[in-house]
């Protein structure tokens, strides 16, 4: 015996080789074929009302600001930029109500992200709409709070708008704390 260690050739067999060409081959042809096919999520006749927004809603209670202690204990990285934002409670819910001439499509709570709901409050909802002209109304309302605006009333953000809705059109809903709800 020779001292030259003995290595195995790594090329592939040519039987392999064609399988993965075979295989190759049967994967593009079924993704060409299922890509001819369009996706229908909805009927024809109908059209979609997307309800998408974030929202940062009042705290129950008069929110407790962190003392300097327990901000100098957090990581700097977590460090609030601003007092207005160290202060630490639990939010309030929010809730949506939308409705076309009248007929309520949505009316939902949504509760405040993390462990004690003192995150915002993200909304995603999607409505079959039908078609033509139509009075959208959408009301966003924070349940309660004890802001000092919040006391006197709840805080709201009405929308009430003339649309014209046709056949597959994706009307969106969004919010922001400048314009309110808008619809686009």
């Amino acid at each position: 015996m020779s001292g030259a260690p003995v290595l195995e050739s790594r090329l592939p067999s040519v039987a392999r080789l064609i399988g993965f060409l075979i295989l190759l081959v049967v994967v593009s042809w079924a993704l060409g074929a299922f890509a001819a096919f369009s996706l229908v999520l909805s009927p024809p006749d109908k059209a979609m009302l997307k309800v998408a927004f974030r929202h940062v809603a009042a705290f129950q209670r008069g929110a407790r600001a962190l003392s300097q202690e327990e901000l100098e204990k957090l990581p700097r990285h977590m460090r609030p930029q601003s007092p207005e934002r160290s202060r630490t409670g639990t939010r309030v819910d929010i809730v949506l109500h939308v409705e076309l001439d009248g007929h309520p499509l949505l009316d939902k709570t949504y509760r405040p992200n993390g462990l004690r709901h003192d995150g915002p409050t993200f909304v995603y909802e999607e409505v079959i709409a039908p078609t033509g002209h139509h009075r959208l109304k959408a009301t966003l309302i924070e349940e309660g709070g004890m802001i000092e605006e919040a006391r006197r009333r709840r805080r709201s953000w009405p929308l009430s708008e003339e649309v014209n809705i046709r056949s597959r059109q994706v009307l969106l809903i969004e919010f922001s704390e400048e314009a309110g709800l808008t619809v686009r």
